[in-house]
């Protein structure tokens, strides 16, 4: 029973405390509170945006840098660096100096970064610029604290729910939107659409949205800071690279190491010093932690299913075999159709579509981002009758379900698409339902740092779901053997980056038994079995 007063305790009664006027507009109208929501909304976008628009014109990007090799790869991996590494700083600060302008601050520098990767052609300068965008991250810390400060308590379940439903949105469009710059005005186009975006948004949202009055009469723990920024980094650092640079070998082993270090370190250091970051005690409560640990495992899901369509749909298993035999026969001298007898490829990869990347857009990914857009704000809706328990426990099973399905049947879009649907409303309904666990979980005073967490935990699954995703496949390549020659033995020769239908399949249910611990962990969870309150309970 003690626990379960623990998790939940009763709403406030009386008179707010002091400090507890946040600036919420009680008496404003349902026109000028939509207003503003909306204005959140659109103006967090730069968090899904600055990795869904640039990430389809990775390939593209390449060909203005050729010098930079398989590096290019950290225009993608500086994001989770910076952006995981700087999360929880930015949540910290917006609890000291308000949302709203430490929103406005992640504008600016987004802003600033934008323009650097649009007209730099120097590959140093484009990856700062990328590492700048990155801190647009840390936006998803700031939002949903600066939701629960303005809006009427009624309304916060549902406007956090928006904001999940904004991201779908982003998923949706982007794809189309990327592949139109690209293909008509080059991959530059993107950053200076991102720049427009950010100059028209920044003084809107500055203008219309008011400030949270709350302030958290503390100095920033810059120790702290330093202890959990460097410390995440690093670790987000070893998985993002691990596959790559050899998960055993020691120099790859002394990034994890020093990581973990200064993550104890941070720990300790918070334990002793009279400003702490994060109230330690907060961050063990089950009513946190536990929401903490599902976020890691949910997001190893997200992580890796983020990966595993687009690059299942976009193989061409005949391009594959015909680009093969034309690179063997032009090394050996003979024409291809000699070449072609001489080779048996081994595995199978009827999986691939041969998709464009318009394609997936059409034909699957619109199908598991539409019903975010209407989810998201339904279940927060939905948990002010229920709780949160329920809808957050529904889309658990939704998105492992989804994974099981996936790895039953893959090898037509309209069966993918069909799977994208039920691993889309779960997807939704978990992102409204994540944030506003740590809405109703933490005290106002530390809903920036609280979220930052929460990010932060689900940067480091996303990158560990899809580091164990990569290590699966890399032990089930496609392969391609030649014929056995005078004085030369048959080789079997590993096709780089094509993955046998097998590894995939072995890939989907790995998430599916991720899915069912964070499941089961959802369910034997005592927070969010009452109606959701906008953060009144702490």
């Amino acid at each position: 029973m003690s626990k379960m007063v623990e998790a939940t305790p009763p709403p406030r009664s009386g008179p707010p405390p002091a400090g507890d006027d946040t600036g919420r507009l009680e008496d404003a109208s349902k026109g000028r509170l939509i207003t503003i929501l909306l204005l959140i909304v659109l103006f967090s976008e730069l968090v899904p945006m600055q990795y869904l628009l640039v990430t389809p014109a990775v390939q593209k990007i390449g060909q203005s840098f050729p010098d930079v090799g398989a590096n290019l790869s950290w225009m993608i991996i500086i994001l989770g660096l910076v952006g995981g590494a700087t999360c929880p700083l930015m949540g910290k600060l917006s609890d000291l100096y308000g949302k709203k302008r430490v929103l406005l601050a992640g504008g600016g520098v987004f802003l600033v970064g934008s323009v650097m990767c649009a007209a730099t052609s120097s590959w140093a300068l484009f990856l700062t610029g990328r590492g700048l965008q990155a801190t647009a991250l840390g936006m998803a810390a700031v939002v949903p604290g600066l939701i629960r400060d303005l809006l009427p308590r009624r309304y916060v379940p549902m406007g956090v729910g928006l904001m999940g439903a904004g991201f779908g949105l982003s998923a949706l469009a982007s794809p189309f939107l990327a592949g139109v710059l690209t293909d008509h005005f080059g991959w530059r186009s993107i950053f200076w659409f991102l720049t427009i975006y950010t100059v028209v948004t920044m003084p809107v949202f500055w203008a219309v949205v008011p400030e949270t009055r709350l302030r958290v009469q503390q100095k920033l723990n810059w120790i702290g800071a330093g202890l959990l920024g460097a410390g995440a980094a690093l670790v987000l650092l070893y998985l993002s690279n691990g596959q790559s640079w050899g998960w055993s070998r020691p120099d790859a082993l002394v990034y994890l190491g020093a990581g973990v270090v200064l993550l104890i370190g941070f720990y300790g250091w918070e334990k002793r010093t009279s400003a702490p970051i994060m109230d330690l005690t907060l961050l063990r409560a089950p009513r946190v932690a536990i929401v903490l640990v599902i976020s890691l495992l949910a997001n190893m899901i997200i992580g890796a299913q983020s990966f595993i369509v687009p690059y299942m749909a976009q193989t061409d298993g005949d391009l594959v075999r015909e680009s093969t035999i034309a690179a063997f026969a032009k090394d050996a001298g003979v024409a291809v159709e000699a070449m072609r007898e001489g080779l048996v490829f081994q595995g199978d990869i009827g999986y691939g579509l041969a998709f464009s990347l318009l394609s997936v857009a059409i034909y699957l990914t619109v199908w598991q981002s539409a019903p975010s857009l209407l989810l998201g704000p339904a279940s927060g809706a939905w948990a002010r009758r229920v709780g949160l328990r329920l809808p957050y426990l529904i889309s658990l099973v939704l998105m492992t379900l989804a994974m099981v399905l996936y790895a039953l049947s893959h090898s037509s879009w309209q069966v993918l698409a069909g799977i994208g649907l039920v691993y889309g409303i779960g997807y939704g309904v978990y992102n409204a339902c994540a944030y506003n666990l740590i809405v109703e979980g933490v005290p106002q005073e530390q809903q920036g740092i609280g979220t930052g967490m929460l990010v932060l935990i689900g940067s480091f699954g996303s990158s560990a779901g899809i580091a164990i995703l990569t290590s699966v496949l890399s032990a089930h390549p496609y392969q391609v053997t030649t014929a056995a020659q005078a004085g030369e033995p048959a080789r079997t020769i590993d096709i780089a980056h094509v993955y046998t239908d097998a590894g995939w399949t072995l890939g989907y249910w790995g998430l599916a038994s991720v899915g069912v611990v964070a499941v089961v962990l959802a369910f034997v969870m005592k927070a969010g079995r009452t109606p959701a309150t906008g953060g009144s309970l702490h």
